[in-house]
């Protein structure tokens, strides 16, 4: 496994970066020194690093959605869909934090933030609209309550996010168990 790559100033350095960034094993690391780099952002350099971190950029947003679609068909109650959905919202997250980086001229910065929004949004509204199939509404009501598009909101640590999930339900209230463990129905008249 490399090491920790140095804080880059030579598009030699930024590319074995953006490398070690591709491989995903050492994400914070490399955002890390991403912030702390500088680049002389001449012609020919910018088109390059510009089209490698566009590039990983999209790799990474199409690995988000397989995830998040992958995810979501396991999860059959509420904690396994909040899950899938704070998983896609912390890569989301990381991406939103590289495209702030410093270095990057304003124009890049701009068009991979905006990537990452559109992508949020488009995702959003189409679980949205999957989820308008769910008879009960559940579903509806917990993409709504719980927004892909709130990425940028501070992440909670992994840990302290499993606590605040809720007990899991079942998302159809045909029948659902009470809190005694008795098994009770609900008759809609």
């Amino acid at each position: 496994m490399p090491g920790v790559p140095k804080i880059p100033a030579t598009y030699a350095q930024w590319s074995a970066c953006l490398d070690l960034l591709s491989e995903g094993t050492q994400d914070d690391a490399c955002l890390d020194c991403m912030r702390q780099g500088t680049l002389a952002w001449s012609g020919g350099v910018a088109t390059l690093f510009a089209q490698r971190l566009a590039d990983e950029f999209n790799l990474r947003l199409t690995r988000c959605s397989d995830h998040l679609t992958r995810d979501l068909r396991q999860g059959a109650d509420e904690s396994l869909v909040v899950r899938a959905i704070l998983n896609a919202r912390q890569a989301l997250a990381f991406l939103h934090r590289v495209a702030q980086t410093a270095a990057f001229p304003e124009t890049l910065r701009a068009h991979l933030t905006d990537e990452v929004r559109k992508f949020a949004q488009r995702s959003q509204q189409s679980l949205e609209d999957t989820a308008k199939s769910d008879r009960s509404g559940r579903l509806l009501v917990l993409l709504r309550n719980n927004p892909l598009v709130r990425y940028d909101v501070a992440i909670v640590p992994a840990y302290a996010a499993a606590a605040s999930v809720p007990q899991p339900r079942p998302l159809s209230a045909a029948a659902a168990v009470s809190p005694t463990g008795v098994r009770r129905r609900n008759i809609l008249t």
